[in-house]
């Protein structure tokens, strides 16, 4: 067993949100998160404080649990292929701009395909562990938090927040492979082969390091942030995984219950 793995199982839960009570924690989360937090959404859409929208209904959804606290952190969610409607389309479709070389959405592949969507961590709950990580006594920020505020004093609210969502999306590897590690666990229950997702670029690049990168179809927009179409195939992903990073391949898949170590 790999330290990695490890570190993962004392400190999270990974737990389906398939009661009301959970969901509500789901759209709580996202709500703090996107429209509060990010202000990628007008929180004046959402007046009961959960945001919801009309993908939920054909999707699953997994909390994230800090083991210590017992408080929920992080939620993502794994929007399915409408098997009775193969023509319905993904937010991805509509909302970027997709090569269709790169792309063949079909009915044969799109019933196997799901996008991974909602994909977050509390920034309250990382700020923590920022704190965590101070000298003892030292209740002031560090020189790179100064830097950081003192050249974004100037720039709107909305573009100082998407760069500081570039930064964090950079900073939580470990929060990006936990989340990972749910969405594997609702792939393999849904019976699912290929993934869609719209990720920041340099995000990407970074786990490419782990082999969780997965292959753009189509060019960078702002959509929510910079952001690049993305179609990962889940074994070949879980493959380069497991030959790059072993520990991270017994986080994602569970130590080979969601999957087998080599290509089928």
């Amino acid at each position: 067993m790999s330290e990695t793995y490890d570190t993962f199982k004392r400190a999270f839960n990974l737990i389906e949100a398939d009661t009301e009570e959970l969901r509500r924690i789901v759209f709580q989360l996202r709500y703090q998160v996107f429209c509060l937090h990010y202000e990628y959404l007008p929180a004046s859409n959402y007046p009961d404080g959960l945001e919801k929208d009309e993908y939920d209904e054909r999707s699953v959804h997994m909390l994230v649990q800090f083991i210590p606290t017992g408080k929920f952190v992080g939620t993502v969610r794994l929007i399915l292929p409408d098997r009775s409607n193969t023509e319905s389309s993904f937010p991805l479709e509509l909302n970027t701009q997709i090569d269709p070389v790169l792309y063949n959405a079909d009915a044969a592949t799109k019933k196997y395909t799901a996008e991974i969507s909602r994909f977050l961590i509390s920034p309250d709950f990382d700020r923590r562990r920022r704190d965590r990580r101070k000298p003892s006594g030292d209740n002031q920020p560090s020189n790179s938090a100064i830097t950081i505020q003192s050249a974004t004093n100037n720039v709107p609210v909305k573009e100082r927040r998407k760069e500081e969502r570039r930064k964090s999306d950079r900073r939580c590897l470990s929060f990006y492979m936990v989340l990972m590690a749910a969405v594997v666990r609702m792939t393999v229950a849904h019976d699912i082969k290929y993934w869609l997702s719209a990720m920041d670029p340099a995000l990407n690049r970074l786990v490419g390091f782990s082999g969780m990168n997965f292959d753009p179809i189509g060019p960078i927009i702002d959509y929510h942030g910079l952001r690049r179409p993305y179609l990962g195939v889940v074994n070949d992903v879980l493959h380069r995984v497991s030959e790059r990073n072993f520990g991270a391949w017994e986080v994602l898949t569970d130590r080979g219950k969601y999957c087998w170590p080599k290509k089928n």
